[in-house]
């Protein structure tokens, strides 16, 4: 809409659907993507289809404490899907596109089968989604073109990426209980490096990589190949687009 009104012109796209137009025109190889589910005027006898089984009848509870006068449903314009148990949920219905399985008598999983061509077979209508590419009859040469190995420069550092169950991913890392059990940040070097520097395990060392200068404690490691460091990648102020980086300056951190 922003759009429409900067060029001082009536809004085109209103739906998904419209979307999905504009990019097959724009992408002639995306057509598929018309015929990955139906458009948003798909109705079974005139009703989209339940998101919600009638089992989720005691919504109304889950804010009962509030207000006993339950909000509006969501209106969904862009799908055949109604955020409602009010809708098609037939298993015999011509559709592939299932938001839940459901069926009168059964445990929801075990229900599955009363929407297959057979117990364990493929859905009646069809799976869904669309292929939109087939494989190359060529194929993909993974093994031809084989980098040269690592090779240590005097005086320069790659850096290894070291991942840690917590306090690598940036959102875990803000839970207290998580934080709780992150390792301090480091830096890891190969003995032949440490010695070359003259330091030992702790001590604090200094570098700059990437426009940034990090000072942190020494872990000596056996895993590491002259000519690389090891950093905790994800921690705070060590960010994982710094794999594969060259250090510069590595040295003993003055007091």
């Amino acid at each position: 809409s922003l759009h429409s009104t900067v060029n001082n012109r009536q809004v085109d796209w209103t739906q998904l659907d419209h979307v999905i137009d504009a990019a097959i025109a724009a992408l002639p190889q995306l057509a598929g993507i018309k015929d990955a589910a139906p458009d948003a005027t798909f109705r079974i006898r005139g009703q989209k289809l339940a998101r919600e089984p009638h089992r989720y009848s005691g919504r109304t509870a889950m804010r009962a404490n509030i207000s006993v006068h339950e909000p509006r449903q969501p209106q969904d314009k862009d799908t055949m899907f109604a955020f409602s148990m009010e809708g098609n949920n037939q298993p015999s219905a011509p559709r592939s596109q299932i938001p839940f399985a459901w069926a009168p008598g059964w445990n929801s999983p075990q229900a599955w089968n009363k929407f297959q061509d057979e117990v364990g077979g493929k859905l009646r209508h069809g799976d869904p989604g669309v292929r939109l590419f087939e494989a190359s009859a060529n194929g993909l040469e993974y093994f031809t073109a084989v980098p040269a190995s690592f090779q240590a420069e005097e005086g320069k550092w790659r850096i290894a990426p070291y991942y840690h169950l917590f306090g690598s991913d940036e959102l875990s890392q803000r839970a207290p209980v998580f934080e709780s059990r992150m390792p301090e940040p480091y830096i890891k070097l190969n003995p032949a490096d440490a010695a070359k520097l003259g330091v030992n395990a702790g001590a604090m060392l200094s570098f700059s990589v990437e426009g940034q200068t990090l000072r942190l404690p020494l872990v000596i490691s056996e895993g590491l190949t002259a000519g690389q460091v090891g950093l905790p990648m994800g921690m705070p102020g060590i960010a994982p687009v710094l794999t594969g980086s060259r250090i510069d300056s590595l040295q003993e951190a003055k007091a």
